[in-house]
């Protein structure tokens, strides 16, 4: 009788053991599949933590919603086969700094973040992004030394870096990658700096179309 119920535990804890092991078994698949997604939504919500401000909401979007990381839903961000390819948040006014979590974001093909006031220095980890081909940091606030990496990425066709504050320490690796189709520094574009309207005299330190200048003055009244 003892036995044949030591057998029955003997097989009641088998069981269990399976059991355990297909659901970690299920458990492993599932992140399998999804953790690029995740890796990817991370990334860019510790990017939305440096944004200090965001005067349209244009990031409200951003966030987990019932425990799921879904980025491809969020404005300004494009996928292809459920990997990020296209950050594309020009002409937001958006105030922050960029930071080694780019590095992440490794099938990223085009950073758009032209027009806004996003300043610091460019992270290397940018440089590193080999799937790269559009920059356009264009009409920021950047500064200090710009990533050398950028010299060795061969997929880059588009390089824009104008009215920005690193004129002067721009790597000589940057002048010299010839692979650009397109390569615009301050000093191609500062004269038409001043005939372009700007969200600065209204508070939001950017530069904008006149329709969006009201906006930005209609907000901050």
């Amino acid at each position: 009788m003892y036995g044949l119920w030591g057998f029955e535990r003997l097989k009641l804890k088998m069981m269990v053991v399976m059991l355990l092991m297909l659901v970690l078994s299920l458990f492993e698949q599932n992140m399998s599949f999804s953790s690029p997604l995740n890796s990817e939504g991370l990334a860019l919500l510790r990017f939305k933590q440096r944004v200090v401000s965001d005067p349209f909401s244009a990031l409200s979007n951003w966030k987990e919603i019932d425990g799921e990381i879904d980025p491809c839903s969020w404005f300004g961000v494009e996928c292809s086969d459920e990997k990020v390819v296209i950050l594309n948040l020009k002409d937001l006014c958006l105030v922050g700094n960029l930071g080694p979590e780019f590095g992440k974001l490794e099938n990223l093909k085009s950073i758009i973040l032209r027009n806004n006031s996003f300043s610091g220095s460019i992270p290397q980890e940018i440089g590193e992004l080999k799937e790269l081909e559009l920059l356009d940091l264009g009409f920021n606030n950047f500064s200090g030394p710009f990533p050398s990496d950028f010299g060795n990425n061969f997929s880059l066709t588009t390089l824009l870096l104008d009215n920005n504050e690193f004129l002067g320490n721009l790597a000589p690796e940057i002048y010299e990658v010839k692979m650009l189709s397109e390569f615009q520094v301050d000093e191609n574009r500062l004269t038409d700096a001043a005939t372009i309207p700007s969200c600065k005299t209204s508070g939001f330190p950017c530069i904008a179309s006149i329709s969006d200048c009201y906006s930005c003055h209609m907000m901050n009244e």
